[in-house]
């Protein structure tokens, strides 16, 4: 085994350096599918809404670039230290975030993204206690990741795409509350809670 590793040269840099990349391809393509996580909508609606293609293009060409940002960086095989600390960093918060996400808000999922139903509760424990929306905090945390590892500009620009994204959709999922029943216990909410970032109001 140790003949195989040397002929290989797998320094703990490279090696590092892999795990990391196999985790960002893996969240890469998770965050995909966790779009079966959440439930549908009560009522049927249309896929073919302009907000949703333009959100369903961005997805596909932003996971294609990254995908081939983290091969290149598998290529390469070399990286800062400071670099992978962060990237390292933002992965597991990312997955933490994630799971701590999921299960405060199980058994009753949220509908998905662009959904035009109307609120009926509102999710105040957990990291909701902290941030309106730690479901897409964990997803640009992960982009984040990607584009660190990758270090390339286009994928910090892709990074920066995704948090408009994101942005926008907040938006219109706040004025579904602002537009429902719980419109006086959203204001409280909102005015104590960061849109993604703790440090963000």
């Amino acid at each position: 085994m140790a003949d195989k590793l040397s002929k290989l040269q797998l320094t703990p840099t490279k090696a590092l350096v892999y795990t990391e990349a196999a985790v960002s391809l893996y969240t890469t393509v998770a965050i995909i599918r966790t779009i079966n996580y959440f439930r549908k909508p009560d009522t049927k609606e249309s896929l073919l809404t302009l907000p949703k293609v333009l959100f369903g293009t961005l997805s596909l060409a932003g996971y294609i670039i990254y995908i081939h940002g983290i091969i290149g960086r598998i290529k390469l095989g070399t990286s800062s230290a400071r670099r992978l600390a962060t990237v390292g960093a933002l992965q597991t918060a990312s997955h933490l975030l994630w799971g701590w996400a999921r299960r405060t808000v199980a058994p009753n999922q949220f509908t998905r993204a662009l959904s035009s139903d109307v609120p009926k509760e509102l999710v105040t424990t957990g990291p909701y206690a902290y941030i309106r929306n730690p479901f897409y905090t964990s997803y640009l945390m992960a982009y984040a990741a990607s584009a660190t590892l990758s270090g390339r500009p286009v994928d910090y620009v892709l990074l920066a795409c995704y948090y408009m994204c994101y942005y926008l959709i907040s938006v219109g999922e706040q004025r579904k509350f602002e537009d429902s029943e719980l419109r006086e216990a959203y204001a409280k909410f909102k005015a104590t809670r960061a849109r993604f970032f703790i440090w963000e109001f």
